[in-house]
């Protein structure tokens, strides 16, 4: 029996007839190139999820043709041209005016020591988000081709450690009192997402270095007795809320060019509360970035 000959459900008109904004697939595990900026490429794998919008009068999408839409793509250098691309064919091949696609994976950096200057590396977690929307202007007169309009976001969660302001001032009134005390340090997180200006490019180990800069406090995977004692010591020099280290961060984002609008959420994981500390900003542009992304 011919395949275009089998019955197909999912091609039925819906009992309720109402549009779906998004439906797809996740989850789905794919073999992807993702070229460094520190020369080579690197062969990853990435947790993917698909979807593109559903119209009222549809019952279903082909799920297997969503995967048969990437799959000419797999171990291709992944970046947004590529992306762009997977998702015209998707609102192609699929019929509809909008998709949508996210990849997330690990990014490899090598970290040194801050003494014994031992390398290893240490896995980014990252991701790349990209959404495409067939625009149709019926108020004109004169029928003009649909225009695509697409966007495109890259996502990195950056480790530190943030050295307790408020513990250290405590231990310091301590010692006055001839008494000792230990400050305490929490690990924590600043999960940032960017969009680029489009004649730019803008490489993932930049947002990192980028916000590294600023948040001097940052784990190492090898770490020696001299390590250890000039990670406290850089620790002492740099006590932070999680306040202090989301306006770091936010000012470090701002002085770039190459960057259109940005959202970053600190996350410190208290060690003496039983909850943690957050704090969310966003550059504010037109269309942008908004809280609703966390809050």
């Amino acid at each position: 029996m011919e395949q275009d000959s089998l019955p197909d459900i999912q091609c039925s008109t819906p009992n309720i007839g109402i549009p779906i904004k998004q439906v797809g697939v996740e989850n789905v595990e794919v073999p992807f190139k993702l070229e460094s900026k520190y020369g080579g490429f690197h062969q990853l794998i990435a947790n993917v999820s698909m979807r593109t919008n559903l119209d009222k009068d549809t019952k279903g999408i082909s799920m297997s043709r969503l995967l048969l839409t990437l799959k000419p793509y797999l171990d291709l250098p992944l970046k947004s041209k590529l992306i762009k691309q997977i998702l015209e064919d998707l609102i192609e091949n699929v019929g509809s005016t909008a998709s949508f696609m996210k990849f997330e994976f690990r990014m490899p950096i090598k970290r040194e020591s801050i003494k014994s200057k031992h390398q290893f590396p240490i896995y980014y977690k990252c991701r790349f988000e990209g959404q495409l929307f067939l625009l149709h202007d019926e108020s004109l007169i004169e029928p003009v081709p649909d225009t695509l309009d697409f966007r495109f976001f890259q996502g990195v969660i950056i480790q530190y450690a943030s050295y307790c302001p408020c513990s250290a001032e405590l231990c310091q009134d301590l010692s006055k009192n001839g008494k000792s005390g230990y400050p305490h340090n929490q690990r924590s997180y600043a999960d940032v997402l960017v969009e680029g200006i489009e004649s730019h490019y803008v490489w993932l180990e930049d947002i990192i270095e980028t916000v590294e800069s600023q948040i001097k406090t940052l784990p190492y995977p090898i770490i020696k007795r001299v390590d250890e004692q000039e990670i406290a010591h850089v620790a002492a020099q740099n006590p932070m809320f999680v306040e202090d280290a989301i306006r770091l961060i936010s000012a470090s984002l701002d002085d770039r060019e190459d960057i259109y609008d940005w959202i970053v959420k600190c996350s410190h994981q208290e060690s003496i509360h039983t909850s943690e500390a957050i704090a969310v900003n966003w550059k504010g542009m037109r269309g942008g970035f908004n809280g609703r992304r966390y809050l």
